[in-house]
């Protein structure tokens, strides 16, 4: 009977492996696969569908997840329902750094102009619903389960790991996974990612991230 206790405590606080294992894989065959077909779409058909499939792979299974498996309510478990004027303070303050780093960076150091011609598609599923989708799955669910099991830095770090590597696909298939070229790009989602999540704590909000994360797709758009 223990032994059954045992098991089965250590089936469930190791499911967000699997859960990660199937997120990647499913993830990856949109990316590596459907993108070609997506692409092919008319673009205001190509950003909805794509916007309804991110959705459905990314969201959907952690609200599955928090619901049915760990019988938590669902705002609650991933910070949606508090400290909201907080969340949004710190999102404010952060993303006034955010702006004014990218414009010292590209008007002073790098001399680049902004960029304004920003297509629906972008604007829908890399900036608007890009902070909403992503910091669920990330900071509001992953960071979460794994502060269960390890001391916070150690959860970020491994959560920002996992971060990084959800965007493989979408750089193999842009052909841009090429040595060392991409260590820039994955230390800066490494790095990104740990930020994120201290912000997220310190700010006990989801609303902060959210917020953060697609200011931050905006600003890498408009100097692009």
């Amino acid at each position: 009977m223990e032994e059954r206790i045992f098991i089965e405590t250590k089936l469930y606080r190791n499911y967000i492996w699997i859960y990660f294992l199937l997120f990647f894989s499913f993830w990856s065959i949109r990316e590596l696969w459907l993108a070609q077909y997506l692409e092919a779409m008319e673009p205001v058909s190509q950003a909805l569908t794509a916007a309804v499939i991110k959705i459905v792979i990314w969201v959907v299974p952690v609200i599955l997840f928090v619901m049915i498996v760990e019988k938590k309510n669902l705002l609650s478990y991933l910070g949606l329902n508090r400290y909201f004027k907080r969340g949004l303070k710190w999102a404010g303050w952060t993303c006034l750094a955010l702006v004014i780093y990218f414009i010292v960076l590209n008007f002073v150091v790098l001399q680049n102009n902004i960029t304004v011609n920003i297509d629906f598609n972008e604007w829908l599923n890399t900036i608007i619903l890009v902070g909403f989708i992503e910091e669920i799955v990330f900071r509001g669910f992953l960071l979460k389960k794994l502060t269960e099991t390890f001391m916070f830095w150690t959860a970020n770090t491994i959560t920002s790991i996992l971060f990084v590597s959800i965007h493989f696909p979408i750089w193999f298939y842009n052909g841009l996974f090429e040595f060392p070229y991409i260590v820039g790009p994955m230390i800066t989602a490494f790095i990104l990612g740990l930020i994120f999540g201290f912000i997220y704590k310190i700010a006990n909000s989801l609303w902060s991230v959210i917020v953060i994360h697609s200011v931050y797709n905006l600003l890498v758009a408009l100097f692009n």
